[in-house]
C-alpha cells in the first residue's frame, strides 16, 4: 500500500483504513495476507521526525509493523531520505566480488582474451551496477565515485 498526505499520523490512519478494506476483499476471495512480509517506511526530508509504527487488526488480533530505515523492493534498497546509499553500497559489494572472480580467471596461465573479459564484464558487472538505475541514479557525485572505484578495478 502507498499513501501520501501532509502528516505521518494521517498516513497511518489512511493505511489502516485501506488495509481493512483490502482485508475484507481478500477474505471474500478466500485469500490471506502474510504480515511477516510487510514493511513500513516513511519518506520524509525532515531530519528529526519521529517515524511512527502501525497497529493493524487482522483476524481479530493486533499486528504491529515497525518503521524500517531501509526496505528492499524489486531488488532496489529504498531509505527514508531516498538517498539510495544502502543500494549503491550493496551493488558495489556485489560487483566487487564478481570483479574478484573475473580477475582470478584473467590471471591463470591460459588467461582469457581481452575481448572475452570485456564480454564477461558487460554481462556480469555492468548489469549488476546498472540494475534499475533510472530509479536510483540522480547524478550524485558520491554514488558515482563508489561505482567508479569498482568499475576501474
Amino acid at each position: 500500500l502507498y499513501t501520501s498526505s501532509i502528516s505521518l499520523d494521517l498516513n497511518i490512519a489512511i493505511l489502516k483504513d485501506a488495509f481493512s478494506t483490502i482485508t475484507c476483499i481478500l477474505e471474500s476471495l478466500s485469500l490471506t495476507i502474510d504480515l511477516s512480509k510487510s514493511d513500513l517506511i516513511h519518506f520524509s526530508w525532515r531530519r528529526k521526525e519521529a517515524h511512527p509504527h502501525i497497529e493493524l487488526m487482522y483476524r481479530s488480533s493486533p499486528h504491529r509493523i515497525d518503521h524500517s530505515d531501509t526496505v528492499k523492493w524489486l531488488g532496489v534498497w529504498f531509505d527514508s531520505k531516498l538517498s539510495f546509499r544502502k543500494h549503491v553500497q550493496t551493488v558495489t559489494t556485489k560487483a566487487h566480488h564478481i570483479a574478484t572472480g573475473i580477475r582470478m580467471l584473467a590471471n591463470t596461465v591460459c588467461s582469457l582474451h581481452q575481448s572475452h573479459l570485456r564480454l564477461i564484464y558487460n554481462a556480469c558487472i555492468r548489469t549488476v551496477m546498472t540494475y534499475a538505475s533510472p530509479v536510483w541514479w540522480c547524478r550524485q557525485k558520491l554514488l558515482a565515485n563508489k561505482l567508479s572505484v569498482v568499475q576501474n578495478k
